[in-house]
């Protein structure tokens, strides 16, 4: 209950609850207000069109019957039709008919009322006059021949009994126009709650949906916290919760493949430190022994897998850095032509002893780079190491150079036995060998493409392999030129 309570769906609820009933309140309490006074207006121009009315029939009275005479009848009868109370004096201001008679407060009578008496006035009726300002004149041939005050009756209850209905009393008066507004404001009323009723039946069924989706997705990421990452969230739809539950997706997506790549680094790390450890391992045991003699030979080979060893752990090193984005880039002006020089002739000797040709081939002039030249060098060593390791005795190895678009592009081309074509897209794989053997015999640790790339990537560059079975390899990489100058 108290999830319920403070939950999005309630606070949903409540809100598009509060905002209906504003709304329509405000629109029920303007339209009200202004219905009155319309009606008010209204009401106000009718009783003063039928005043003048009154004004000119006296005056047409008078005309008729040369004076006042019997004016008493004439006013009962207009003010019981008009439900006005009018009061008529004469030129003199003599009172000569008086309507009040009928609407002496709670002593109405009906039409065999017995009480009164031959000149059809109420006994003991004595009302004060209205003030004479409040008076409207009469004219006849433009001259005044009397006065009259016309107002309102504000009767309580007339009723005639009709033929044929005894005992069921009728009213006999106009309703008034304030009963317009009054209809007005319950229908508004009305009709904001059933809006409100509406609305909080719509807010049900849109949080049912909308709250569904972001259930799904709560679940999901208490799975995720909870370890496990195969957990996904239903998406439904293509609103921004679909689009949020969906993001979710690939991130889920994309720690799982991290954890997989994770535990298969992990693997992979284990097994290729295992083999030089139990080399140096073998040794020591055997010279412990007395099996070996500690010689130059055995030294070397001992010196060799620590070299190795040593060798991975600065690839792991330098791998987590680049990824972690942590590798502080150090970038100056710099030529590529004079990268590729030093890195051929340290790797000559290696090619020779390989019988394997190396040969440089830098177009003049190439742009000048603002570069981390040691780790350029280092992408372009790698390349070298893997390109000579791979290229059969009597083979070649080229390193380019040209100018490409705005920047410089270097390959890397040998003559190898070249790279499956299932195994070209994951050579910047870390840890990973088309032949796992050969690369072990020749002492590579597997990371030096995985490495390449990621300081390629981290110079704004592009790094990318190209092979056929039987016919070589080349690979290469694209510096743009200005790259390094925001690191």
């Amino acid at each position: 209950m108290p999830r319920w309570r403070f939950g999005l769906r309630f606070r949903l609820i409540l809100g598009i609850t509060a905002i209906l009933a504003l709304t329509t309140g405000s629109v029920a309490l303007v339209a009200g207000y202004a219905a009155h006074r319309v009606a008010e207006t209204i009401q106000r121009e009718q009783d003063f069109v039928r005043s003048n009315r009154i004004v000119w029939a006296l005056g047409d009275f008078y005309h008729a019957n040369d004076g006042w005479a019997g004016v008493q009848g004439f006013i009962d009868n207009v003010a019981f039709q008009s439900e006005r109370q009018i009061v008529v004096l004469d030129a003199d201001g003599n009172v000569v008919g008086d309507s009040r008679h009928w609407h002496h407060p709670r002593h109405w009578y009906h039409t065999d009322d017995r009480r009164r008496n031959d000149s059809g006035r109420r006994d003991g009726h004595d009302a004060p006059l209205p003030p004479l300002h409040l008076f409207t004149t009469v004219l006849f041939e433009d001259a005044p021949v009397g006065s009259v005050w016309v107002a309102p009756a504000e009767w309580e209850a007339l009723f005639l009994l009709r033929e044929g209905s005894a005992g069921n009393d009728q009213p006999f008066s106009e309703p008034v126009l304030t009963l317009f507004a009054e209809a007005v404001n319950r229908a508004l009323i009305m009709a904001g709650l059933i809006a409100c009723a509406l609305g909080v039946l719509l807010a049900l069924l849109l949080s049912r949906r909308v709250l569904g989706s972001i259930g799904s997705l709560t679940a999901a990421a208490r799975a995720l916290a909870q370890g496990d990452l195969s957990g996904r969230a239903q998406v439904k739809g293509n609103d921004e919760i679909a689009e949020l539950g969906q993001t979710f997706n690939d991130m889920a997506d994309a720690l799982e493949e991290s954890e997989r790549q994770r535990r298969v680094m992990v693997s992979d790390v284990a097994h290729e430190l295992r083999t030089p450890l139990a080399n140096i391992q073998g040794h020591i045991e055997a010279l412990q022994d007395g099996l070996l003699e500690p010689d130059a030979a055995t030294l070397d080979t001992v010196h060799q897998q620590a070299m190795h060893l040593n060798r991975l752990v600065d690839d792991l090193r330098l791998l987590a850095a680049t990824e972690a984005r942590e590798l502080g880039l150090e970038p100056e002006p710099t030529t590529i032509g004079s990268i590729i020089e030093r890195v051929a002739a340290s790797f000559r000797p290696m090619a020779d002893a390989g019988s394997v040709a190396l040969a440089t081939d830098a177009a003049e002039p190439l742009p000048v780079l603002n570069i981390d030249r040691l780790r350029i060098e280092q992408v372009v060593g790698n390349l070298v190491d893997n390109a000579v390791r791979h290229t059969p005795p009597g083979g070649s190895v080229t390193i380019a150079a040209f100018q490409h678009n705005d920047g410089v592009r270097v390959v890397v081309a040998d003559t190898g036995v070249g790279i499956p074509a299932d195994a070209l897209p994951h050579v910047f794989d870390r840890l990973y060998r088309a032949d796992p053997s050969r690369g072990r015999t020749t002492g590579g640790t597997g990371l030096g493409l995985t490495i390449a790339r990621q300081l390629v990537e981290a110079h704004g560059g592009t790094i990318w392999a190209e092979s056929e079975a039987g016919a070589g390899s080349r690979f290469g990489f694209d510096l743009p030129d200005g790259s390094g100058a925001g690191l």
